[in-house]
């Protein structure tokens, strides 16, 4: 969502809590402001920029110096992030054990997920919850399995400065979602909407609007990654349409991409962030080491860290290139 810079207008003391702010909340924030009224705002909420497998709250804590040092905008966030699956989360989780094994090997344990995650005022620590993959292949749409008790276990495994759980899951159980929603009010949710999940729907960008207006209110961000995690670059030419869509159909929803990001690739980001400079962004493969080890799909395996100083300068290039007026005013 494009905020207006409230520079020179009348504003209170009240503190706002840093996840999302609400149209009556910005109303009394920007008392004074001519025209302002509760009804035709939405809600606004932080734009982030995602460093994915962090484990280490020393490193989470430097790139949140790097990013305050950087970035334009003091609503940006870092994001971290550390990525898990049913079969980390649930013991009872039906799969043969040799499968349990191997899965677990590539995912950080539940003792392990919420390592790199504090409580500095400019992260958004976040869990990715990955179920593609099911006995036959990638999973159909509303195919993921107990998704409300899982959830439940990120929560419980991300501990108290969880902020948010993405979704890596093609199209998940409508009904589901917003139960968790209704539970966890305050933990926001960002769905990913990948390779599988455009394929399922052909590509049908209005398709595309009706799932995610059925989600309503249980979904905050929708993230769109066509590389989900093989560090593949992405194209934005087939990116900026999508986005332009959803910010006129459902402009209450964040917007986030994802694909190939690091420091060496920060340039593809240029044709978006002109368009959507408040644009928020993930990375994860680019920021590992170059002989990172990848799964039986091609995904790049989530026990392999992020790389501090790689990280780093992501998080330096990217904010130099988000959050400028100059786009906005163009």
């Amino acid at each position: 969502m494009n905020e207006k810079s409230p520079e020179n207008q009348p504003r209170s003391d009240k503190v706002i809590e840093p996840h999302l702010f609400t149209g009556e909340e910005i109303a009394e924030y920007l008392t004074g402001v001519e025209g302002l009224e509760p009804s035709n705002l939405g809600k606004v909420y932080e734009r982030y920029l995602g460093v994915c497998d962090v484990y280490s709250a020393e490193e989470a804590r430097a790139m949140a110096d790097q990013l305050r040092s950087e970035r334009k905008n003091p609503n940006r966030k870092v994001m971290i992030g550390v990525m898990t699956h049913p079969a980390v989360l649930d013991d009872s989780s039906p799969y043969p054990e040799e499968l349990r094994k191997g899965i677990r090997a590539e995912f950080p344990s539940k003792e392990e997920m919420a390592s790199g995650f504090t409580d500095d005022p400019d992260v958004l620590n976040t869990v990715h919850y990955a179920d593609l993959y099911g006995p036959n292949g990638p999973r159909k749409g509303q195919e993921a399995p107990n998704v409300f008790r899982n959830l439940g276990l990120v929560v419980e495994h991300g501990g108290e400065h969880l902020h948010a759980i993405q979704l890596d899951l093609t199209w998940p159980d409508f009904d589901e979602l917003k139960r968790f929603k209704a539970e966890y009010p305050k933990i926001l949710i960002i769905l990913q909407v990948g390779k599988f999940a455009l394929e399922e729907i052909g590509g049908d960008q209005e398709i595309a609007i009706d799932l995610l207006r059925e989600y309503g209110d249980s979904i905050d961000y929708v993230l769109l990654d066509m590389s989900m995690g093989m560090g593949n670059s992405m194209e934005v030419d087939g990116l900026l349409p999508m986005l332009r869509t959803i910010r006129d159909q459902l402009p209450e929803l964040g917007l986030a991409v994802a694909g190939g990001l690091g420091p060496d690739t920060v340039d593809l980001l240029e044709p978006i962030a002109r368009e959507f400079p408040d644009i928020s962004i993930d990375a994860q493969g680019q920021l590992k080491r170059k002989d990172a080890t990848r799964d039986y799909h091609g995904h790049l395996v989530a026990t392999q860290p992020a790389e501090l100083e790689k990280s780093r300068e992501y998080i330096s290039k990217s904010s130099a290139m988000l959050d400028n007026s100059s786009f906005e005013q163009e």
